[in-house]
């Protein structure tokens, strides 16, 4: 028969006290101990025998006579219990790699992983109706890919932490990364003016030009005009993302003053403008310029190789990894970044046709 252990107060209190960090009642530092005697009405002996039950067992550390104890729990530890949900930009990033690296690296280091309900496109990017959904969520952190600059300013004002994975995300104090395109993007301009194209149209997302002009967009505009090509809202039209609306857009370019190059910004929907060209007779590179500024691997080993602006997810996924552990340890890590892209030119480009 085994002997019967009553655990002292202090040792449950160390429990008690575990449990509330592994929450996240208290991140980074902390309470003192006079703020624990008097909310949890114990004793002062107590809440030090408590602290340091704590100490010994590696969940927080002594910074010196009279600062507050830092939490250090380990990785480990707070895996098992921090829960982290991705909110995605549209339903189709359920297949798309670099998210499920994310997932796979984050799920083989013990946190949990779930994904909001609805992604932003299905919320119409609208700022009450992400808000609404995000608040019925109980989670420790938020990875939101590819959200607007207004969406990511709301996330950048919660308590909860959050990380952009791509989307808007220079101009708010929040942690994030993606891809520096302007560089590969100025790379491929110069590269079209060369061949004589003036007549160049950016397909960019409603995130990029609404409500007001993007820092990216405004940058490739400022770009287009430092090359002599004064732009307006022929270079960079509206258009309601999607297959229909993406179809109404070709069509209306093409009826009076066509493009002569045009980039696009998802390999998705680089392939329906191929296709929608195709069934009017316009083929790259003979008749049109074609420039996707994303690549994707079903792009491989196609005749012509498709024109694009390559750049790696693996820092991505190593960011977003370190950056979960960061805040799931308590650190305060709103780090902004960057990787690097290159222009691919491909065999999708070519001269202004000349019937243009």
């Amino acid at each position: 028969m085994k002997n019967l252990r009553i655990r002292s107060a202090s040792e449950q209190l160390a429990d008690y006290l575990k449990e509330e960090i592994r929450s996240r009642t208290w991140t980074g530092t902390m309470p003192g101990e006079s703020w624990l005697v008097k909310n949890l009405q114990v004793g002062r002996d107590t809440v030090r025998a408590a602290m340091t039950h704590l100490e010994e067992a590696g969940v927080i550390a002594s910074q010196g006579r009279g600062q507050h104890r830092r939490i250090v729990m380990n990785d480990a530890e707070y895996a098992k219990s921090f829960r982290v949900t991705l909110l995605f930009h549209g339903p189709k990033d359920r297949q798309d790699e670099a998210v499920h690296e994310v997932m796979f690296r984050l799920t083989q280091r013990g946190y949990q992983v779930g994904v909001a309900r609805r992604s932003l496109l299905e919320l119409g990017m609208d700022v009450g109706r992400v808000a609404k959904m995000v608040q019925e969520v109980q989670t420790g952190a938020w990875v939101v890919a590819a959200a607007s600059g207004e969406v990511l300013a709301w996330f950048a004002a919660q308590p909860v932490p959050s990380f952009a994975m791509y989307g808007a995300f220079s101009r708010h104090p929040i942690a994030g990364i993606g891809p520096d395109k302007f560089p590969a993007y100025s790379a491929a301009l110069r590269r079209l003016v060369e061949l004589g194209h003036r007549r160049i149209v950016l397909l960019l997302p409603g995130q990029m030009r609404k409500p007001r002009i993007g820092l990216m967009a405004g940058r490739i505009l400022g770009e287009m005009a430092a090359l002599g090509i004064s732009p307006g809202t022929y270079h960079i039209p509206d258009w309601e993302r999607g297959p229909a609306g993406l179809r109404r857009c070709l069509d209306q370019l093409f009826a009076l003053t066509p493009p002569t190059a045009i980039f696009v910004e998802e390999a998705s929907e680089f392939l329906a403008v191929q296709q929608h060209l195709a069934k009017r007779g316009i083929f790259a590179p003979k008749d049109i310029s074609l420039i996707c500024s994303d690549d994707h691997p079903f792009f491989e080993g196609g005749e012509p190789a498709v024109s694009c602006i390559r750049w790696s997810t693996l820092p991505v996924v190593r960011r977003i990894v370190r950056w979960v552990d960061n805040v799931a340890g308590g650190r305060d890590d709103r780090r902004r970044s960057f990787s690097r892209a290159q222009f691919i030119e491909g065999g999708t480009i070519g001269p202004v046709p000349w019937r243009s």
